[in-house]
């Protein structure tokens, strides 16, 4: 008597031991078989910061403090009107230069960016900049020269 099912179970077994020699030099398909960047970290690339308005940038006006405003609203009135007709959404910066006290005493930066600032900053806004547009700073240069207020545009 033959067993029916013992030549099925032989021919799977050394099917299989034939098998595996060559399956031994394949190699599995992944995601690096395609692109072998797969799986890597994103390169992104590393952007400088914007630069900040400073005394290396040239500034769109500047005004002596003590300029009487029948002088310096007019010229910051059509600068601005000129900046936001070629860029809607400009930022004006109002930096206001105080010098610094003679004795090496920090100067009062608060009182001088009111005092000085405020009205060229207001006719900025007057000018058609939004508030969101615009900012007030104030700066401590050498005590030999004189306040100036400066209009940045970025």
């Amino acid at each position: 008597m033959t067993r029916p099912f013992r030549r099925p179970a032989c021919r799977a077994i050394l099917l299989a031991v034939l098998c595996v020699p060559v399956m031994g030099g394949c190699t599995l398909v992944s995601q690096k078989t395609f692109d072998r960047h797969a799986g890597d970290p994103p390169r992104l690339p590393q952007t400088p910061p914007p630069p900040v308005p400073g005394p290396d940038s040239p500034a769109l006006v500047t005004i002596t403090a003590g300029t009487p405003d029948t002088q310096w609203k007019p010229i910051v009135r059509a600068a601005v009107m000129d900046a936001l007709s070629r860029k809607p959404n400009a930022l004006f910066t109002v930096v206001v230069d105080v010098p610094a006290n003679a004795a090496g005493a920090p100067p009062d930066m608060r009182q001088g960016a009111v005092a000085d600032g405020q009205p060229v900053l207001q006719a900025v806004m007057d000018a058609g900049a939004g508030s969101a547009q615009t900012e007030l700073d104030a700066r401590s240069v050498s005590p030999t020269g004189a306040t100036q207020i400066c209009i940045y545009v970025q």
